[in-house]
């Protein structure tokens, strides 16, 4: 059987923003992509519905169109200096933040539903004291 051997040298990277950067561009490609295929074809059809000599809407054609588009977006957008960067130190931020244990966040929401009912309650009897003051005030 053979061991692998480790290689002399290597060191643990750390997570690159630039990866995670070029895969937010590539996923808002994709979406831009879903949402322009729909928004041509329903476009498409209410231009057909106007205007019955133009072509009925194809789905390949506003497909076609769509896939233009947003790649010419994408293409766009990855390539603008300022926005790749913006994208980069986003990361860079979210990547230091301290995410709460489990237990401080069941804690946080035991806090959060004994203030919401506290609330609730002094609201309630703010109500039933006002409703009662404006039926005592009608009926003089």
């Amino acid at each position: 059987m053979a061991q692998s051997k480790k290689r002399k040298g290597t060191i643990k990277r750390e997570s690159d923003p630039t990866r995670w950067a070029h895969l937010i561009f590539a996923l808002g490609g994709f979406m831009a992509f879903w949402v322009l295929s729909h928004a041509v074809e329903d476009i498409w059809s209410m231009v057909w519905s106007s205007w019955p000599q133009i072509q009925r809407p194809d789905e390949t054609t506003s497909t076609l169109i769509a896939a233009t588009i947003s790649i010419g977006g994408t293409l766009y957008a990855w390539r603008k200096e300022k926005w790749f960067k913006f994208c980069t130190e986003v990361i860079v931020e979210i990547s230091q933040v301290t995410w709460p244990t489990k237990a401080e966040t069941r804690q946080a929401t035991i806090v959060v539903i004994v203030m919401t009912l506290v609330c609730s309650c002094l609201l309630w009897a703010m109500d039933q004291s006002w409703s009662r003051i404006t039926n005592w005030l009608y009926g003089i």
